[in-house]
C-alpha cells in the first residue's frame, strides 16, 4: 500500500479466528479499493486464502486450499511447466502434453482456435501500452507540445495495425470499466491538423523539416517494436521525428527511475481499481519508478486519496481524467488482450464476456473424473 498504509488504523482477528478486522483512520473509497490483494498469505507452510497454494516442496507446483472459504477447488493439484517460447508451448498443447496455457500469444490464436480438442478464452487485460514523458525533458517540458502528442495518434488504427486488433483503443490512465468512471469518460481528440498546427508554431525549423524531435526507449520485445514503429509513423505526418533506442527492461527502469529519459515506452498496470493508477503514476506511489507523473498528475491522485464519498470519488476520477488531458505524463495507448487456452477435456463453466476464465479454475472438472491436472 506504501505511503497509504499510514491511513490503517489496526489490523487483528475476528473472535472467531476465520477473519480479519481492518480499520481505517478515515473513510475513503480508495482505501477500500487497495484491499483488492487476491490472497493474504500465512507464514511458514503453505496456506493463504486463495482457492490454491504453493507447495513448499516445489516452485512448479500448486495445491488445492481445502478450508477455501467458497468451497474446495475441484482439481487437487496444478503442475506448472515452464517453456522458453510461446510456440514450443503450444506445439505441446496441440499434441495434447498439457492441459493449459496460460498465455497463448498473438502468433498462436489463429491455429489453437482450428483445433476441436482446444477452447481459446479471449480477455481484456488490466494493462495498457503507454508511451511515459519525462516532462523535465527540454522538448517536452510545455504541456502544448504533450497535448499535441496524444493528439496526433489514431489509437484505434494502432490497435488494427500493431496488434493485429487483439486491444482496445485507451481513453487515459483509469480502467473504463470502473464504476466511478462510467461511459461518459473524458478521452483525448484525434486531431492530427491542430497538431501539426502546435508543432509549426513552436518551432524554429525551416519548412520541410521536422518540427519536434526526441527519442523513445523501447523494450526488446516484437509486440513494442510493432507499436513503436506505428507511433512512429503517424507522428511523422505530422511533423514529428520520434527516434527509436532500443533497451532491456533493466536498462528501461534505470533510465525512468533516474529520469534520463525523454520518452519510454512501457505497459503499466491501470485496473480493475484506481488505487493501480495512483500507485502508477504518483510520484510517492509504490509502482513508480520515480519517473513518472507531474505536479498536476499529483495533486488530481490526491484528491482522489482524499474522496470520502462515492460522490467525491466519482467526481476525483473526472478530476484525473482531465488533469491527464491538460497535462499529459504519457500518451495512453491501448489496453492488451490475452488470451488463455484450456483442454476441451476440462468442463469450464462459462464466463462473463470480458473476463479471464482463470478465475473460475476451482470450478473446473475433467469430464471423465480424473481430477489431476496432468501439466499447467
Amino acid at each position: 500500500m506504501g505511503s497509504l498504509f499510514t491511513a490503517i488504523e489496526h489490523i487483528a482477528p475476528t473472535k472467531e479466528g476465520d477473519e480479519i478486522e481492518i480499520s481505517f483512520q478515515e473513510r475513503s473509497p480508495l482505501l477500500i479499493e487497495a484491499m483488492e490483494a487476491p490472497a493474504i498469505r500465512k507464514k511458514g507452510a503453505g496456506g493463504g486464502t486463495g482457492p490454491f497454494f504453493m507447495t513448499t516442496s516445489s516452485a512448479t507446483g500448486m495445491q488445492a486450499n481445502p478450508n477455501y472459504y467458497l468451497g474446495p477447488p475441484a482439481i487437487q493439484q496444478i503442475e506448472i511447466a515452464r517453456y522458453d517460447s510461446v510456440r514450443s508451448a503450444w506445439a505441446d498443447m496441440l499434441r495434447e502434453r498439457v492441459d493449459m496455457l496460460y498465455d497463448v500469444g498473438l502468433d498462436a490464436l489463429d491455429s489453437l482456435e482450428g483445433s476441436s480438442n482446444i477452447a481459446v478464452y479471449r480477455f481484456i487485460r488490466k494493462f495498457q501500452y503507454i508511451i511515459a514523458f519525462n516532462s523535465a525533458a527540454r522538448v517536452l517540458q510545455p504541456p502544448e507540445i504533450r497535448r499535441a502528442l496524444n493528439a496526433s495518434i489514431d489509437r484505434d488504427h494502432l490497435v488494427k495495425e500493431a496488434l493485429h486488433g487483439h486491444g482496445v483503443a485507451s481513453t487515459g490512465p483509469l480502467w473504463p470499466q470502473h464504476w466511478a468512471v462510467g461511459r461518459g469518460t473524458l478521452r483525448p481528440a484525434f486531431d492530427p491538423e491542430a497538431a501539426a498546427a502546435a508543432f509549426g508554431a513552436a518551432s524554429t525549423e525551416s519548412r520541410g523539416q521536422p518540427t519536434i524531435r526526441f527519442t523513445c526507449l523501447v523494450p526488446a520485445d516484437a509486440v513494442y517494436g510493432r507499436i513503436a514503429l506505428e507511433v512512429k509513423r503517424q507522428l511523422s505526418q505530422v511533423g514529428v521525428d520520434m527516434a527509436l533506442q532500443e533497451v532491456s527492461l533493466e536498462q528501461l527502469d534505470h533510465a525512468i527511475s533516474g529520469r534520463n529519459f525523454e520518452a519510454a515506452l512501457v505497459e503499466g498496470l491501470s485496473g480493475p481499481t484506481l488505487y493501480r493508477p495512483y500507485q502508477l503514476w504518483h510520484s510517492g506511489g509504490v509502482f513508480n519508478p520515480g519517473g513518472l507523473g507531474n505536479k498536476s498528475s499529483d495533486r488530481a491522485l490526491d484528491a482522489l486519496k482524499n474522496a470520502k464519498s462515492d460522490d467525491d470519488y466519482r467526481v476525483a476520477a473526472l478530476g484525473v481524467q482531465q488533469a491527464f488531458l491538460n497535462d499529459p505524463p504519457a500518451i495512453f495507448l491501448a489496453w492488451t488482450e490475452r488470451a488463455r487456452a484450456v483442454s476441451k477435456r476440462f468442463v469450464v463453466p462459462s464466463v462473463e464476456s470480458g473476463r479471464d476464465v482463470l478465475s473460475t479454475i476451482r470450478l473446473w472438472k475433467p469430464p471423465t473424473g480424473d481430477l489431476r491436472a496432468s501439466r499447467n
